[in-house]
């Protein structure tokens, strides 16, 4: 079975694509949401999307070193965040919010954090490779 990573860069892109329309979408149709004060249920949503989002992204931007590919993908996440709430501005029936781009931009973040730490906390494959080289030669590396 082959890594995700070793996909076609179309087949990486796609759904990142994707769901950046669908947010659009979402984001800019006219849905009349009711307010509720008590739950900020609207935030958690923006949280929850552009952790999503930075995932994707990742994906998208495949190989390399980790730390550069996850900084960009924190930025482009935020970045579609705030041409989000731009274009809301735009729109009559809807409205931009800070707190909606800062919800976005923790997302994003949270998102890359929890990235970092199942990178951190899953063995490396060389590792493991290596160590059941070495039971099948009953402890002895192999010479090959």
């Amino acid at each position: 079975m082959s890594s995700i990573l070793q996909w076609p860069a179309w087949a990486r892109r796609a759904p990142a694509a994707l769901y950046t329309i669908a947010l659009f979408y979402g984001g800019c149709a006219d849905i009349g949401l009711p307010n509720a004060p008590e739950v900020p249920l609207d935030k958690i949503a923006h949280f929850a999307a552009f952790l999503g989002l930075e995932w994707l992204f990742e994906l998208a931007l495949g190989e390399g070193a980790a730390a550069p590919r996850r900084r960009a993908a924190v930025a482009m996440s935020a970045g579609v965040g705030g041409l989000l709430e731009l274009t809301q501005a735009a729109l009559p029936y809807r409205s931009a919010e800070w707190l909606d781009l800062l919800a976005d931009t923790l997302g994003a973040l949270a998102g890359a954090g929890l990235l970092m730490l199942l990178a951190r906390w899953r063995p490396p494959r060389s590792r493991g490779i290596a160590a059941a080289a070495v039971r099948a030669n009953d402890g002895a590396p192999s010479t090959r």
